[in-house]
């Protein structure tokens, strides 16, 4: 985005950046809509995310500002704003908590969140390649309980289920999903597909293949777990023969790829990214259950070294010695006699 030394209000020029020493006269900050932009996080497709300050409560947060090209289509800001406003009303820890929306002088909406300083999935994958088997199923289990607490909650579905999507808290490693605040009851869910072809469910690629509900979310979670497991997602390619491949091809069963899984387990992944959404789990409860017992089934064993009790010393030693003391007296003692009468 051009910077505008005077920017018009509601405009978002890029935050200033003052790197001409301690001296220099500090530039005026941008300020979107009462947040003080302070740095840009990350930007993609859809638009760009800052660090910023909301000025009224001097609290960090996250804003999201949609690009100009999402924002000439009204149909799409409508439903974001929408949408977006109906996210702030769900309070779950395990979601990135949304704090407001509204549109700048120029027409761009944007989506001010609660701001997890941290990383996310995608970092963790691109630093080690796969995630321990517990952890992956901790991730897993929590992403599925924020999305069933969407789901029952304001019958929400996400959409764009990834690995850069489940942020990892640093200060306690929680896991949070971003982006709700782009997803939508699923009255809503029509028109074009939507998400990310690494991850999206056939139903999200080809409306044929099903309805798009909350099985559809199941799915790119489902395909989120199995890259985390084994370092690589089902397929790969081009985001059109990824899309194909979803519509048509079985991903490799990942008991193949992982033998020292459980076969009830490998067949409850298998579900996860069945083609047909009513092949899949039949409800996020379910899924939740499922992951968190493989957590807990996978977590390493505590180590109780230090909490044992100091073991018994043996009985029979002790007998032994109390007896040989015995004796030493005794014998003592006929010594002493012998020397009374002889000597």
């Amino acid at each position: 985005m051009p910077h505008s030394s005077s920017p018009a209000a509601g405009n978002v020029p890029a935050p200033v950046r003052n790197d001409s020493g301690p001296d220099a006269e500090a530039a005026d900050p941008v300020t979107v809509n009462g947040f003080e932009l302070i740095k840009e996080l990350g930007h993609g497709a859809n638009g760009t995310v800052y660090l910023a300050r909301q000025t009224a409560l001097d609290r960090r947060v996250a804003l999201k500002v949609l690009s100009q090209e999402k924002a000439a289509d009204p149909e799409f800001v409508k439903i974001f704003l929408a949408e977006a406003r109906a996210a702030a009303r769900l309070h779950c820890p395990r979601i990135v908590q949304a704090i407001s929306a509204g549109q700048t002088a120029d027409g761009r909406p944007w989506f001010a969140m609660e701001l997890v300083e941290g990383g996310n999935v995608e970092d963790l994958l691109a630093a080690n390649g796969k995630l321990p088997v517990h952890e992956a199923f901790r991730i897993a289990a929590a992403a599925a309980e924020g999305l069933e607490y969407a789901w029952e909650n304001a019958h929400f579905i996400h959409g764009d289920i990834k690995p850069a999507n489940l942020l990892i808290r640093r200060a306690d490693g929680a896991i949070k999903i971003a982006d709700l605040g782009l997803a939508g009851p699923t009255s809503r869910r029509r028109g074009p597909a939507m998400g990310t072809p690494m991850y999206a469910a056939p139903e999200v690629i080809l409306p044929d293949m099903g309805e798009r509900d909350f099985r559809s979310d199941m799915y790119s979670l489902g395909v989120t777990l199995y890259e985390m497991l084994t370092g690589a997602a089902p397929f790969s390619g081009t985001p059109a023969v990824i899309m194909e491949y979803h519509l048509h091809e079985i991903p490799k069963p990942i008991i193949r790829l992982m033998p020292e899984l459980s076969p009830e387990l490998a067949d409850f992944i298998d579900r996860l990214l069945a083609k047909h959404p009513e092949d899949r789990p039949g409800s996020w409860s379910e899924v939740r259950q499922v992951l968190t017992a493989a957590a807990e089934a996978t977590a390493a064993p505590p180590d109780h070294r230090e909490t044992k009790p100091p073991p018994r010393r043996p009985r029979r030693p002790l007998l032994l010695a109390g007896g040989a003391v015995a004796i030493v007296l005794a014998v003592a003692a006929v010594v002493a006699v012998i020397r009374r009468c002889f000597f």
